[in-house]
């Protein structure tokens, strides 16, 4: 492992490095990749992959992490939570597997997994949140599968692929967290 920050079974967590920004930009590219996602409508260049990189790294809104397959070491995704609100302690959760080899094979719950247990445990925050294309079902099912809550629909939310989606709207509060732990639902 190449400095961790946050290890699971499959997965670890590690800042974003400047190397990581060429697989970034390939992702970012690819249509199928992007199809759910809000970003793909413009093409990336590496300039402002290293703008967005050098801003994100000094906002502390904001906390990025490259996703790496523990086996091969290899980065596979991008996540993080944004939008940070240290006052009322919430955040977004944010995440996608780039690499097409790991898709369908549970990397991003365990990425959401782990960031939920740093958000509440270490952070202290008290409530985080994530939405998601309605068509993107594995998302949804993560989400769920981590006790998030559906809170919401944003009607025509987002324009892509020629067509809107509405977006649906999860959220999971510090103290459903720590029920689900005292209940033994939540396995660290």
């Amino acid at each position: 492992m190449n400095n961790p920050f946050l290890i699971g079974k499959k997965i670890y967590l590690r800042s974003l490095e400047n190397d990581d920004l060429s697989n970034l930009l390939k992702w970012l590219n690819d249509e199928k990749i992007t199809h759910y996602l809000q970003q793909g409508d413009r093409p990336p260049t590496i300039e402002i992959l290293k703008d967005t990189y050098d801003v994100e790294g000094k906002n502390l809104s904001q906390i990025s992490f490259a996703v790496i397959d523990k086996k091969s070491n290899k980065h596979i995704g991008w996540t993080g939570l944004y939008e940070i609100n240290w006052l009322s302690r919430n955040a977004e959760m944010r995440i996608f597997v780039g690499d097409k080899n790991f898709w369908r094979k549970g990397i991003a719950y365990e990425s959401q997994k782990l960031l939920t247990e740093y958000s509440f445990d270490k952070l202290n925050l008290h409530r985080i949140h994530a939405g998601t294309n309605i068509e993107c079902m594995g998302e949804q099912g993560a989400l769920k599968k981590l006790f998030f809550t559906k809170e919401g629909i944003s009607k025509d939310g987002m324009y892509r692929n020629g067509k809107y989606y509405d977006l649906i709207h999860f959220g999971l509060l510090k103290n459903q967290y720590l029920k689900k732990i005292r209940d033994g639902m939540w396995k660290k």
